[in-house]
């Protein structure tokens, strides 16, 4: 019984301490998303119909890249704003964080957990819950 629980405890240290939602990879944030819901506090709020606006990451090699708005439309492609805000990735604490730069003001939302189909963006305020964007 004394052998069962030294190897029990241990295992179950190891569940309790490690982070289920490791993030591995984080150039794999490159691509489209679109909002499945958003979070705040206990309460979950989920859109109603098809989001009109889906975001785009592009991921440079040197940990920088870009956030855009895009429109799908129709014949499958998409119409954006010239606007993009620029982004930094960075390491604090073992957590990682775009960190947002654009002309008027500088911010930081934390990705809390990054696969290649799910990934959910933290701020102060809400948790976004995005789904991989694919197109039908």
């Amino acid at each position: 019984m004394q052998k069962f629980i030294f190897i029990i405890i241990p295992i179950c240290l190891q569940f309790m301490f490690c982070d289920l939602n490791e993030i591995k990879d984080v150039k794999i944030i490159e691509g489209i998303w679109v909002i499945h819901s958003v979070s705040s506090k206990d309460e979950v709020f989920y859109p109603k119909g098809k989001s009109p606006l889906v975001d785009y990451y592009v991921f440079n090699s040197d940990s920088t890249g870009t956030k855009k708005k895009l429109k799908p439309n129709f014949n499958k492609n998409y119409s954006s704003s010239l606007d993009e805000i620029n982004f930094e990735i960075k390491r604090i604490d073992g957590l990682i964080y775009l960190n947002y730069i654009s002309n008027s003001e500088n911010w930081k939302e934390r990705i809390k957990k990054l696969t290649k189909n799910e990934l959910i963006i933290s701020n102060n305020k809400f948790d976004y819950h995005y789904k991989r964007f694919k197109v039908n």
